[in-house]
């Protein structure tokens, strides 16, 4: 049963790193964002008392999993971009990393959501002043793509 379980492993890993190639630490990345987000939120909402609810949890699985959307359109992009755009003569006038700039900006939102989530539901075991750093690289970033 134990060689079993570390082949079904390898394999579900061998499997992933093909699929994703080099995406796969954006997809960890996100991952791992998305989680912390989904566990302080749930922190966040028993320390304060505001209680769960079925709706707003579903609102927020389809939420995250649009994260997850707009990050496979990014590797779609720059995939697209380098390969079929590139031989039909269309070009975003320099290369640009679709799926790296998505990915950074949903760890920016992720982070400043798991900050604020931290700082609302125990403010002094947590420092407010990481949420607006958070929010000041958001604004770069922002600013960088107009």
């Amino acid at each position: 049963m134990q060689n079993m379980m570390k082949w079904i492993i390898a394999s579900v890993s061998g499997a992933a790193a093909a699929f994703f190639g080099q995406y796969g630490l954006f997809f960890v990345l996100v991952a791992v964002g998305v989680v912390l987000d989904v566990i302080t939120g749930l922190i966040k909402a028993k320390a304060t008392g505001e209680g769960l609810s079925s709706e707003k949890a579903n609102r927020g699985f389809w939420r995250k999993m649009s994260l997850f959307a707009a990050l496979f359109f990014g590797m779609f992009l720059d995939y697209a971009s380098t390969i079929v755009l590139t031989h039909a003569g269309v070009s975003f006038g320099e290369d640009t990393p679709f799926a790296l700039i998505i990915c950074a900006y949903i760890i920016i939102n992720e982070a400043i959501s798991v900050a604020e989530n931290l700082y609302i539901a125990n403010p002094d075991s947590f420092p407010r002043w990481i949420a607006e750093r958070l929010k000041v690289a958001k604004e770069q970033g922002e600013r960088k793509s107009e």
